[in-house]
């Protein structure tokens, strides 16, 4: 299962890729654009972040597994970049690869995922319609995220370990944030096998405050 898992990050690596107005992030170090974001504050081992408006290039896949899904999702995102649309167009990779995780506690019960790339700025009015019919564009608002971070590979046990200790945080500081879902993000090609970056996000409901009276605010 987890090879399937690497098998997506190592197609993720075959490619290269601005996204601005936002900050670039630190750890996008591989693609020529990434997902920019406001750091709004750090408190107790999550980020509070600001994004713009986005648009992406998605699909949707049910399995049991999030391994599979991603591997059957990313492919079929992948031929669209190199160029399986109606104009032919090779579309540059940006990061992060973007994963909606269903908030399910039982493992053995099929899932529905979308898969996410985000489209580069310069295709964000009128990018290359999809030839294959399970791809679609989908524009994700402005939002406010509560993230946490982590190394290695984003897979089940850790994306799920990750996003329950961030849900566990937020509920005890009583923050509002929207349930049932979470967001994976993957930012490395399988070929970086050290300082790898990995978050899970919830999105926030409202805009947060970020108190100075908090003793753990790191910004």
């Amino acid at each position: 299962m987890y090879w399937m898992g690497l098998t997506l990050f190592l197609l993720f690596g075959l490619m290269k890729t601005s996204n601005s107005n936002n900050s670039r992030p630190v750890h996008c170090k591989e693609r020529k654009e990434c997902f920019n974001y406001e750091l709004i504050c750090e408190i107790s081992g999550y980020e509070v972040r600001h994004y713009k408006a986005s648009r992406w290039i998605a699909t949707n896949v049910t399995s049991f597994f999030m391994e599979f899904a991603s591997y059957e999702g990313f492919t079929k995102l992948f031929h669209y970049i190199q160029g399986k649309n109606e104009e032919g167009k090779k579309i540059d990779m940006t990061a992060p690869v973007l994963l909606k995780i269903p908030e399910n506690e039982r493992i053995m019960e099929i899932k529905n995922y979308t898969i996410h790339i985000l489209l580069p700025s310069i295709y964000y009015e009128n990018p290359p319609t999809p030839i294959d019919s399970d791809v679609y564009f989908i524009d994700l608002p402005e939002m406010y995220v509560f993230v946490k971070s982590f190394g290695g590979w984003l897979l089940t046990w850790n994306s799920k370990f990750y996003s329950s200790r961030l849900r566990a945080q937020l509920s005890k500081a009583d923050r509002k944030f929207v349930s049932g879902y979470y967001y994976g993000a993957g930012y490395n090609s399988p070929m970086t096998l050290v300082d790898r970056h990995n978050e899970v996000w919830y999105i926030a409901e409202g805009t947060p405050v970020c108190s100075t009276s908090d003793p753990d605010l790191a910004i």
